[in-house]
């Protein structure tokens, strides 16, 4: 799994990075970036299926302070990192992509916010994959099986405050965003993901002014904020994506079944007059 485009994200000064992007984004208090290992991705991305795979964008990593979370995600990278760069030997970074690879499987999976994502596209999308299972373990096989996550912006904090258009204006100029955006597109041309899923409204700014084909267009099935979504096509490296934005599954967003429901019909629909266009 180990590529050009993920050694720089992996082996870069990520103290220069934090410094440099909390300054940039006028972040502080709980909103700052944390000087930790990046997150690279979370799932199977060496067996996943061509067409049959979603990936999964989020704004940036929430830090974590329990146990669990810090073995995994701040330990287990910084031992890695370290005896790599002491041996050069690129093995040393195999107990870190095997977390990563299998992540969903893992007793230390983020089991609260994977969860509704599991439960969701499996029953909607993924159904012979969802359906041989039962309770957590058929969110954990759907996700396993058709999802790769990952995040515009690599670096932890306690909070997400990024402010959009700022982080826009960084997005094709700092060298540790151009270099996770490159990682990005390096895995969107590995799995060749359905379409790109747009976790929270955080991202729609960079994602319409930098990515997309032309102007995304807004949709609403209901009659709430909660459902509106952003679709259209992204232009990712060498390809031509379907993309699908919708807020947080929280109280700003689509929160309840019902909810995620409509927006699931809406995207849908779209998506089939679109392919039937095309």
């Amino acid at each position: 799994v180990l590529s050009e485009e993920l050694l720089s994200v992996i082996d870069r000064d990520h103290t220069d990075d934090v410094s440099r992007l909390n300054s940039a984004l006028s972040l502080h208090g709980d909103g700052e970036l944390v000087d930790i290992p990046p997150h690279i991705f979370v799932g199977n991305i060496s067996k996943l299926n061509h067409g049959d795979c979603i990936l999964l964008m989020g704004i940036n990593p929430r830090l974590s302070q329990n146990e669990k979370f810090e073995r995994v995600n701040i330990n287990l990278p910084t031992r890695c990192l370290s005896a790599y760069r002491q041996s050069g030997n690129l093995k040393d970074l195999d107990d870190w992509l095997y977390f990563q690879e299998n992540y969903f499987l893992q007793e230390e999976r983020n089991k609260s916010h994977f969860g509704k994502f599991g439960h969701w596209f499996g029953s909607r999308w993924f159904q012979d994959t969802y359906y041989r299972y039962s309770g957590a373990e058929a969110s954990q096989m759907t996700l396993h099986n058709h999802v790769v996550e990952v995040d515009a912006l690599q670096y932890f904090s306690k909070s997400a405050s990024i402010e959009p258009s700022r982080f826009a204006n960084l997005i094709e100029k700092d060298p540790a965003l151009v270099a996770n955006m490159r990682l990005i597109e390096w895995i969107i041309d590995k799995v060749q993901p359905k379409w790109i899923q747009i976790n929270g409204k955080s991202n729609w700014t960079f994602v319409d002014r930098c990515f997309m084909d032309s102007t995304a267009k807004s949709l609403n099935d209901g009659n709430t904020p909660k459902t509106e979504i952003m679709v259209g096509h992204a232009r990712i490296g060498r390809r031509i994506i379907p993309v699908f934005m919708h807020k947080f599954l929280n109280m700003s967003g689509p929160q309840r079944k019902d909810e995620r429901l409509l927006i699931s019909e809406t995207w849908d629909n779209w998506y089939r007059n679109e392919s039937l266009g095309r």
